[in-house]
C-alpha cells in the first residue's frame, strides 16, 4: 500500500529532525514526510498535487502567524491542515482551527502516538473527500445524460400536457391516462406537499433545482429535481404551471449511500471517528447552551490480539463486527455507539449523569465478559477496559475530551484490565500518567541529546580454579538536564511502555559495539558482554538483521555478545522468541532467560527455548542460605539446565554465604553485589580480573 504523503512546512531544523523521529517510532511506515522551509515553497509543492495532510509551522521566514494558515488554505482546501506552534503560541493554533485547520499541537509535547493517531485521521478524511467529489462528479454526468419530462398543470392540478419521458417516468402507459390524474393525490407521496409547491409558486413565481418524492403509478417512490414556473393571464393571475422533472432516484439513493458509508465504520456498520466526534461536537454544543451533562465511554478490547494471532484477520473482523453488535445492544437508542478504529469503541451517552453513566459502563463491561466469540471448534473470551468521561460545562474542546477519556482508559488498564475508570482531575492513577507522559517526554530529550551512558556489573565464574574473564550485564542509564544521574526505576516503566524500548534498545547495542571496537585492551578482559532486549524488540522482526548488520559495520565477534530475554517475555511472545532466539544462535550469539523461575510453569517452558544460559531470578537466590525450600529451587533449575545443556547463573548475590551456597550447589556464575557492582562501561579495564575470579 503506497504511504500517505505528509508535508512539513517549517524552515526550522530542529522541527524537522524532531518529526522525522517521531515519525520513525510509528510502526509500518505509513506516513512519507515532505518538508519544505518557506510559505512559498509549501504552496509550489502543493500545486503540484499528491499531499495528503499538511503539517504547517506558522512561524515561517516569509509569513507569521495566523496569516500563514490563512494564505495556504484557500490553496489546498481539500488537503487536512494540522498547524504546529510553540507553548506561547498556542492561542494562534485555536483560531486556525475555528477558521477551518483540521487540528494544532504544541511542538514539545507531540509524541509518535498522538502524531500516528492526527495523521491517520487527516489521511482518513482526505480519502472520503476524494470520495465524495468523485461521487458529484459521477451524480453530475447521470443528470446530463436523462432525459427529463416535461409537463403542464391547472392550478386546481390537472395535467394539461406531458411528454413520453414524463410518461414512463411516472410509469404510465400514455399521456391520456397521465391527464385522467390527480395530481396532488395520485403523483405527491404525501399530497400536503403539493400545497406547499403551490405556496411557494404564488410567492416566488418558479421552482429551481427542487427535489420532490413522488410516486408511480405502482405506488413505489420516485426522487426528481424539479425546474418549473407559472404562467400569468393579463390581469397577473395563474394561467398554468409548466415545468421539467428529472429522475434522480438512483443518484438521490447513492447519494445517500454515501453518505451513510462517509459516516459509518465499513466492518462493523457503527459510526466512526469522524461521526463520533460530529456527535460529540454537537453534545458539547448543547452543554454549553443547556448545562446538561452527556458522557463518553471510550473502550480497548483485552486479549483481542491473541485471536487474531491465532485465528487471522477474517476472524477477526468477524468478532469486531459481533463485538459491535453486543454494544449497540446494552445502551440506548439515541446513544452513539462508534469503533474508532482497530479495537478501540467509544460510545456518546445523551442526557446522561455520573451515576448512569458508570451503570452504563458497567453494563457493557459485563455484556462483553459474557460474550464468547466462537470460531472452529474454539471459543474465546474477552476482556474490555473502559474509560469515562462525564461531558460537562468545563469541556469545550473535542479534544480534551477524548484526551481524558483515553487516559482513563489507559488507567483502567494499569489497574489490571478488564474494569471501569472514571475520569477525574485529581486521580491518582491519572496523575500517574501524566507523570509517565512527563518521563516519555525527558527520555526522548535524553536520547536525542546523548545523555545515555552504560554500565556494566560482571557476571563472574565460580568454578574452582576457573580461567575464564567474566562476562558483563551492559545497563542503560541516564543523565538528567544537570548531568546527574536519574534511577532506572524513574525513566525504564515509561520507555517500556510507551514504544521507546527498541530506540533505547539498539541505542545500547550501537553504544556497546562502538566501545569494543575502540577499546581492544578493555575487550581482552571480557569474557561476553550481555545485553537486555525489551518485548518490542523480541516481537519486532527486524531485530536480528539490526544486530548483524550493527556487529558487521563494528567488526565485533559475535562470540563477545549474548542476549537477555525475560523469562516472562519469552513466554508471552513464545513462537516469536524462539525465532529470534535460534537467529541469534546461528549468527553466534549467545542467548539467555532472564528471571528464569518467575512464572508458573518455568519447566515446562524451558525445553521450548533453545537458550545457551538460565539466569535464575533473583528472588529465589537472595535467601537460599536461610531458606531451605530456595536453596532446593535453585538445585532443581541448575541440576535440570545442566541436563540440558545450558549455563546457570545467579543473580542478586549479595552476601559471602550466598555465594558459598552457590558454589556448593555448582552454579557456574554467579551476579550481585557481592562479587561486583554495576560501574562505567569505561572503568572495565581497570577492574581487577583476579578480585573479580576470587569472590
Amino acid at each position: 500500500m503506497q504511504s500517505a504523503t505528509v508535508l512539513l512546512i517549517s524552515a526550522r531544523k530542529e522541527v524537522h529532525a524532531r518529526f522525522a523521529e517521531l515519525l520513525a517510532g510509528i510502526r509500518g511506515q505509513p506516513f512519507r514526510l515532505e518538508v519544505a522551509e518557506s510559505l512559498a515553497d509549501g504552496l509550489a509543492r502543493v500545486k503540484r498535487g499528491r499531499v495528503d495532510a499538511i503539517i504547517l509551522d506558522v512561524a515561517l521566514p516569509d509569513s507569521r502567524g495566523l496569516t500563514t494558515f490563512l494564505r495556504i488554505q484557500p490553496k489546498a482546501p481539500h488537503v487536512p491542515i494540522v498547524v504546529a506552534v510553540d507553548t506561547p503560541n498556542e492561542d494562534i493554533g485555536r483560531e486556525a482551527v475555528e477558521r477551518g485547520a483540521l487540528d494544532f499541537f504544541v511542538i514539545d509535547e507531540l509524541t509518535s502516538q498522538m502524531l500516528d493517531k492526527m495523521l491517520r485521521y487527516a489521511t482518513e478524511r482526505t480519502h472520503t473527500l476524494k470520495a465524495l467529489k468523485a461521487s458529484e462528479q459521477r451524480y453530475r454526468e447521470l443528470f446530463q445524460n436523462v432525459t427529463a419530462g416535461v409537463f403542464q398543470t391547472t392550478p386546481d392540478g390537472k395535467f394539461m400536457a406531458a411528454n413520453p419521458a414524463l410518461v414512463r417516468m411516472l410509469g404510465y402507459d400514455s399521456e391520456d391516462e397521465l391527464l385522467a390524474v390527480d395530481v396532488a393525490t395520485d403523483i405527491y407521496m404525501d399530497p400536503g406537499h403539493r400545497d406547499n409547491w403551490v405556496r411557494d409558486m404564488a410567492e416566488t413565481g418558479e421552482v429551481r433545482n427542487a427535489e420532490l418524492v413522488l410516486k408511480r403509478r405502482d405506488g413505489t417512490k420516485i426522487v426528481v429535481l424539479e425546474n418549473s414556473r407559472v404562467v400569468r393571464d393579463a390581469e397577473g393571475g395563474a394561467l398554468f404551471y409548466e415545468g421539467t422533472l428529472t429522475d434522480i432516484t438512483a443518484s438521490h439513493e447513492l447519494s445517500q449511500q454515501l453518505s451513510y458509508d462517509a459516516s459509518h465504520d465499513p466492518l462493523t456498520g457503527l459510526a466512526n471517528r469522524r461521526e463520533f466526534e460530529m456527535c460529540l461536537q454537537r453534545a458539547l454544543e448543547l452543554v454549553q447552551a443547556t448545562g446538561k451533562t452527556y458522557a463518553v465511554c471510550f473502550m480497548d478490547l483485552d486479549r483481542f490480539k491473541a485471536v487474531n494471532d491465532s485465528c487471522g484477520h477474517v476472524a477477526g473482523d468477524e468478532l469486531l463486527r459481533q463485538l459491535g453488535q453486543v454494544l449497540e445492544q446494552n445502551v440506548r437508542s439515541a446513544d452513539v455507539v462508534a469503533r474508532l478504529g482497530g479495537d478501540e469503541f467509544a460510545v456518546l451517552l445523551h442526557n446522561c449523569d455520573p451515576g448512569d453513566a458508570e451503570q452504563v459502563a458497567g453494563n457493557l463491561l459485563r455484556a462483553v465478559d459474557e460474550y464468547q466469540f466462537v470460531w472452529g471448534s474454539k471459543a474465546y473470551t474477552l476482556g474490555i477496559s473502559i474509560g469515562v468521561v462525564i461531558v460537562n460545562t468545563h469541556m469545550r474542546r473535542i479534544a480534551q475530551v477524548m484526551n481524558a477519556a483515553d487516559t482513563a482508559c489507559y488507567a483502567a488498564k494499569d489497574a489490571g484490565r478488564n474494569r471501569v475508570h472514571v475520569y477525574k482531575e485529581d486521580d491518582a492513577l491519572i496523575e500517574r500518567r501524566h507523570g509517565e507522559m512527563e518521563w516519555v517526554v525527558r527520555a526522548k530529550r535524553a536520547l536525542n541529546e546523548n545523555r545515555l551512558f552504560l554500565e556494566a556489573q560482571p557476571i563472574v565464574p565460580l568454578a574452582e580454579g576457573a580461567l575464564e574473564m567474566p562476562h558483563y550485564e551492559l545497563l542503560v542509564r541516564m543523565r538528567d538536564e544537570n548531568g546527574r544521574a536519574v534511577p532506572p526505576g524513574a525513566f525504564l516503566p515509561s520507555v517500556e511502555r510507551y514504544n521507546l524500548a527498541v530506540r533505547y534498545d539498539r541505542w545500547v547495542i550501537g553504544a556497546a559495539l562502538d566501545w569494543m571496537k575502540s577499546n581492544p585492551q578493555g575487550l581482552s578482559r571480557v569474557s561476553r558482554f550481555f545485553i537486555n532486549l525489551s518485548r518490542d524488540s523480541v516481537i519486532d522482526p527486524e531485530t536480528a538483521a539490526y544486530i548483524r548488520q550493527a556487529a558487521a559495520s563494528a567488526g565485533v565477534d559475535p562470540h563477545r555478545l549474548g542476549f537477555e530475554i525475560a523469562e516472562n517475555v519469552a513466554i508471552a511472545n513464545l513462537s516469536r522468541a524462539n525465532q529470534l532466539i535460534n537467529d541469534l544462535r546461528r549468527l553466534g550469539y549467545a542467548t539467555s532467560l532472564d528471571d528464569f523461575g518467575s512464572g508458573v510453569s518455568s519447566f515446562a517452558y524451558l525445553k521450548a527455548l533453545s537458550v545457551d544460559y538460565i539466569k535464575i531470578d533473583g528472588m529465589f537466590v537472595g535467601n537460599i542460605s536461610q531458606d531451605q525450600a530456595d536453596y532446593a529451587m535453585v538445585r532443581s533449575i541448575k541440576d535440570i539446565g545442566h541436563v540440558m545443556g545450558k549455563k546457570i547463573i545467579a543473580e542478586s548475590v549479595e552476601t559471602p554465604a550466598v555465594l558459598g551456597k552457590l558454589r556448593e550447589i555448582g552454579i557456574d556464575y554467579a551476579q550481585g553485589f557481592e562479587v561486583g557492582m554495576p560501574r562505567p562501561m569505561e572503568e572495565i579495564g581497570a577492574i581487577a580480573v583476579a578480585d573479580l575470579l576470587a569472590g
